[in-house]
């Protein structure tokens, strides 16, 4: 074996070749078991695997006043949001070119000024009204809006995150 450049190498030098194992049909099989057990873990199934990657997942960004944003699927936006598309109510998302749906419920008013005391879904809408994937930028800006627009406000003694809307 040479040492070319600092690396061992097979050449044609020294008559020896780093020769390339092939797989067995045995290492083969234990290879495909591994990913097999792999994709159970982790909740895939090789049919779902493929089902996925050929629709286009839509994701919402789920936000709650005080916590992190989230992204969720459309699937899941029921789940988060148990009014969606039955009985919230669906605005501008402030500071955003996006829609921003939530419970009537959780909205109260302090003289002129709209505050939202819970969850909500914001997302984007093609020119016929289908939910479509949100982008980077769009998850920046609303992150941005959480930011200039979660105030910290007083009820019965206690301090609580909510959402300015106006």
């Amino acid at each position: 074996m040479c040492y070319k450049n600092g690396y061992g190498c097979g050449c044609d030098k020294n008559n020896l070749r780093k020769e390339r194992k092939s797989m067995t049909r045995e290492e083969i099989q234990e290879t495909l078991e591994a990913v097999e057990n792999l994709c159970a873990f982790l909740g895939f199934v090789p049919e779902e695997w493929s089902r996925r990657h050929e629709e286009e997942i839509v994701y919402m960004i789920a936000v709650t006043p005080g916590k992190a944003l989230r992204l969720i699927t459309e699937e899941e936006a029921e789940e988060f949001l148990p009014c969606f598309g039955l009985d919230d109510v669906i605005t501008g998302a402030p500071d955003t070119d996006l829609c921003m749906s939530y419970s009537p419920e959780l909205v109260f008013q302090v003289g002129d000024q709209k505050y939202l005391d819970g969850p909500a879904l914001v997302y984007d809408i093609d020119e016929e009204g289908d939910v479509v994937p949100i982008t980077a930028d769009d998850i920046y800006r609303v992150q941005q809006m959480l930011k200039k627009r979660t105030v910290m406000v007083r009820e019965e003694g206690e301090k609580m995150p909510v959402i300015s809307l106006d």
